[in-house]
């Protein structure tokens, strides 16, 4: 297996999902900025956060992936507790930045952060119902 072969298979089975929300977002976005006098920064800062949230996770999976090498689980617990701060708080500078430059509004670079965790409910939701309809075909 390829080192960071769990990561993609995760990612791959949760960007339907999240590709779908990024999508819909994108287009609720679009239709705020025609409709309010072509304000770029909303797009832009949609963008922008769908990007910061996709590195977030692929971040969060690596360093989960790396973590399972350590030697002890006191080890992995403290290389993920690391990893968590730095992510974060490039997280926060990223965000910080935003705020900073005119032309990404930064309401709309945060809301996508949240995509992931929804992405992973819906997925588990549907992949729950599906199998509660297996059981009943049984």
């Amino acid at each position: 297996m390829k080192k960071h072969q769990i990561i993609f298979d995760e990612m791959r089975s949760l960007s339907p999902y999240y590709l779908t929300l990024s999508g819909i977002y994108l287009a609720i976005v679009t239709v705020l900025c025609c409709a309010f006098g072509g304000d770029f920064s909303l797009p832009i800062g949609a963008v922008y956060g769908i990007v910061l949230s996709a590195l977030n996770f692929l971040m969060l999976g690596k360093s989960a992936q790396t973590a399972m090498t350590k030697p002890t689980p006191k080890s992995a617990q403290t290389y993920m507790n690391i990893v968590y701060c730095v992510r974060y708080l490039g997280l926060f500078a990223l965000l910080t930045a935003a705020a900073l430059i005119p032309f990404i509004n930064l309401i709309a670079a945060v809301i996508p952060l949240f995509f992931v965790r929804i992405a992973i409910t819906v997925r588990e939701i549907i992949k729950e119902r599906a199998e509660r309809s297996e059981k009943k075909e049984e």
